[in-house]
């Protein structure tokens, strides 16, 4: 099988029907969201007891109550058996994420005046946490870090991890990466169940205010469920990738990109936007001969051939026009003048602008957060940040000559809007 593959040079689409038919792929979470509403329900009413017996059933694995909390020693004893070369780049990692953390945390306070008005706004940490660690096909120590250290930047005075750590080769470098967020709780559960205790809690787990981070579409169906009675961050599902490209791109690096993303799961969506039909071509060629080359060849070529895309533009305006619709988790812009097209794409969790703005770096090692908005999200929200993990207190003082000016003009607007104890309550100022 291949892709999906338009032309618009050649035939005339509507964007929005071809919009639909690239984007057909992604979860519909309506499908499984009677199971884990059960999930969820189940682990509200029996607690412990509950979360063990899914974990037994949905996982495969046998734990005690005992079993589910991750000791301090634990956490300490993993960052001390992890390879040193490994455990050096996550905590390089770990200051480039507290520093993109800190720099935008120090714009968020502000203070301005006008007309007698004084206004100070603040950032104060959410009081507790809990940051969700997908396990699966791979293990993510780096979504540790991304999801605890700007929890832990903010002053969060709570933050709890929950994470399927249950191989112990597989959750060595987890659990590393936790010790060196310095996360305060760690729970050995994941999936819904995970979410459903992280929200309303069990007799060992206690509630938290905010749940944050990616997962499948069990996990993300579980965050919507539980909305009502916690925060939750965004939709942050299977991985999503968009490539925008000239004639000066190469496809081999296009390809490699593609590859990247492909093999985090079956349900990764990737594509190409280009305005080169020659590219295109040899895109097309080259996954074909550099996905089987791959470790997790059988899931790239799946990725590719059943939730991939290949569109041929007229010019990089309707390219955008295409990804703005689109809404993609990644967009990477390979072209002749990258800022000029960046800077038509207003719907991205991330842009990767140029060809040495790989989005694997920014996956890994630049700092900026990996945990991003999917399945169109983008439209509305930013990719994870220190503003998932605050709220802004506002405070507003008025001098006596400002509230006596202001009062006059409020005072018909009361009136207007009927309400009278308003109105009163202006004439003493007025």
């Amino acid at each position: 099988m291949t892709p999906k593959v338009f032309n618009l040079k050649e035939t005339k689409y509507d964007i929005d029907d071809l919009v639909d038919k690239v984007t057909s792929a992604r979860p519909d979470y309506s499908g499984v969201i009677s199971q884990v509403k059960e999930i969820v329900e189940d682990v509200r009413r029996r607690g412990d007891a509950a979360v063990l017996e899914y974990v037994s059933k949905l996982d495969n694995v046998e734990l005690s109550i005992d079993d589910i909390r991750v000791s301090r020693e634990e956490l300490r004893e993993a960052y001390l058996k992890l390879d040193r070369r490994v455990r050096k780049s996550l905590e390089n990692l770990a200051e480039n994420i507290r520093i993109h953390s800190r720099k935008l945390l120090r714009r968020l306070k502000l203070s301005y005046s006008y007309k007698g008005v004084q206004v100070n706004l603040s950032p104060v940490a959410i009081e507790s946490v809990g940051c969700y660690i997908p396990g699966g096909a791979a293990a993510y120590p780096t979504t540790a870090l991304m999801t605890v250290i700007p929890a832990k930047t903010a002053g969060v005075e709570r933050i709890v991890a929950a994470s399927p750590l249950y191989e112990k080769t597989k959750s060595t470098p987890v659990l590393a990466a936790l010790h060196i967020a310095g996360v305060h709780e760690v729970y050995r559960i994941g999936g819904p169940h995970a979410v459903a205790a992280l929200a309303y809690g069990t007799g060992l787990i206690k509630p938290v205010k905010k749940i944050i981070g990616p997962g499948g579409a069990y996990v993300t169906a579980a965050k919507l469920l539980v909305s009502n009675q916690v925060a939750v961050d965004m939709p942050a599902g299977p991985t999503e990738l968009v490539v925008m490209c000239d004639e000066t791109a190469d496809a081999r690096d296009v390809v490699l990109e593609l590859c990247a993303q492909a093999e985090h799961s079956r349900d990764t969506m990737v594509g190409v936007v280009t305005t080169s039909p020659e590219l295109a071509e040899s895109i097309l060629e080259g996954m074909k001969v550099e996905a089987v080359k791959k470790q997790r060849s059988d899931m790239i070529r799946y990725s590719w051939e059943m939730n991939g895309f290949v569109i041929v533009c007229s010019n990089m305006n309707d390219a955008a026009e295409i990804v703005n619709k689109i809404a993609p988790e990644h967009v990477a812009v390979f072209t002749k003048r990258p800022n000029k097209v960046a800077s038509l794409v207003k719907n991205a969790g991330l842009i990767s602008v140029g060809y040495y703005s790989s989005p694997v770096l920014c996956d890994y090692i630049v700092g900026v957060n990996h945990v991003l908005p999917t399945g169109g999200a983008a439209k509305i929200r930013g990719g994870l940040s220190i503003l998932d993990y605050v709220h802004l207190k506002q405070e507003v003082k008025i001098s006596k000559g400002a509230s006596k000016a202001l009062s006059k003009k409020a005072y018909p607007l009361a009136l207007a809007e009927e309400l009278t104890a308003h109105a009163e309550a202006l004439e003493r100022l007025r």
